[in-house]
């Protein structure tokens, strides 16, 4: 290698090392002033899960939320004292139903973090989280691009619509601290939205380790979907093929006439664990049971959104279906939630009876190889 061609090599690693040190000094000073927005000018503006509407909510959100808290106050008291009693309540029929039932707001945290068995993971990883979040200062490569995806990740939501606001930091510091303590992940887009999920119920550390839990658990097993060449997700989207031709055989005809392909609609919903795909309270009910039952809710989803939609997909061409896909289904879903998930249950039913709630094993590794945190 010639001397320019070395100085310009090392000139581009300096500037690099300074533009990381630049972002990760405004996430240490935080809030800035020209960022800070006036919520008080939003308040009716918000539903009740934080997001803004700046010209009020859709007609009839406000009786339709008011329905729901009335039926989650109810519901709140029997899962405190579940929670309370957690060794013998969470073995029970009673406890699937009621997942499938909706996990109240004001518990979801503490039920999330029970079945991740977030506590014991703090515990025996003492000191861990805040050390992969000193050594992000000098070893992620990935702090420009989270730096991208914690500005727009929802910004719609009061939590995260300040620049360098608290839990903006917060997620920052979870995605660049889990870059440097799984390195055969790194960051790859769409963990930002898991992560700013698990931030909205639980702490900093804790979601560090719920997001962990997620990736590499044997019930869960994100990991594979992420590493270079995803190859859990590949294997995914032939195993969803497989499911339409076995269950809609008339929609996967429509849609190989169209080009619809799998690979044109199922990255966001499994990459994104379906969020920004479907209204976030659904998405909320879901995640409930993806938490408790893990990643065969992935398939049986996918299969969900298209059986209950089959009628009206036959009748579009492919523009129409990749739009309905990736905006529609999430400004409005056609059914309520209730019906949705009492419709995922029959197909989670109906893919394990056919022995397909899983697709086969994987031929190459997908699971953690490299020890974490080095």
């Amino acid at each position: 290698m010639t001397d320019s061609a070395t100085k310009h090599k090392q000139d581009k690693v300096h500037r690099a090392l300074e533009e990381m040190e630049d972002i990760v000094a405004k996430y240490d000073e935080g809030l800035e002033e020209s960022a800070q927005i006036d919520h008080g000018a939003h308040k009716e503006c918000l539903d009740r899960w934080g997001f803004i509407y700046k010209n009020g909510l859709p007609e009839g959100r406000y009786a339709k939320e008011s329905e729901v808290i009335e039926k989650e106050r109810k519901r709140s008291k029997k899962w405190q004292k579940m929670v309370s009693e957690w060794e013998q309540s969470c073995r029970g029929e009673k406890f699937v139903r009621r997942i499938y039932k909706g996990i109240p707001a004001d518990v979801r945290g503490l039920v999330w973090a029970r079945i991740l068995n977030i506590n014991q993971t703090r515990e025996e990883q003492n000191g861990v989280y805040m050390a992969m979040r000193d050594k992000t200062r000098e070893k992620s490569s990935h702090i420009r691009q989270i730096d991208i995806d914690v500005q727009r990740t929802y910004r719609n939501h009061t939590l995260f619509s300040e620049q360098y606001g608290v839990k903006q930091k917060s997620l920052f510091h979870v995605l660049a601290a889990y870059s440097v303590y799984n390195t055969e992940v790194g960051y790859c887009q769409g963990m930002s939205e898991i992560a700013a999920l698990l931030l909205m119920y639980l702490n900093e550390e804790d979601s560090f380790w719920g997001l962990s839990e997620l990736f590499c658990s044997q019930q869960h097993g994100m990991h594979g979907f992420f590493v270079p060449g995803f190859p859990k997700f590949h294997r995914y989207q032939e195993h969803h093929d497989v499911i339409l031709n076995k269950f809609l055989p008339k929609v996967r005809e429509h849609f190989e006439k169209n080009d619809v392909k799998p690979s044109l609609y199922l990255p966001k919903w499994y990459l994104q664990s379906f969020l920004g795909s479907i209204p976030f309270s659904l998405s909320l009910r879901l995640w409930d049971i993806y938490i408790f039952e893990g990643e065969k809710v992935f398939s049986a989803m996918a299969y969900n959104i298209i059986k209950l939609h089959r009628r009206k997909l036959m009748r579009m061409n492919a523009e129409e279906i990749q739009e309905l896909f990736h905006t529609e289904l999430e400004k409005n879903f056609g059914y309520n939630d209730d019906v949705v998930i009492h419709q995922l249950s029959i197909c989670m039913q109906e893919l394990h009876k056919a022995k397909m709630d899983l697709p086969p094993r994987a031929k190459v590794n997908e699971k953690p190889t490299l020890p974490f945190g080095l």
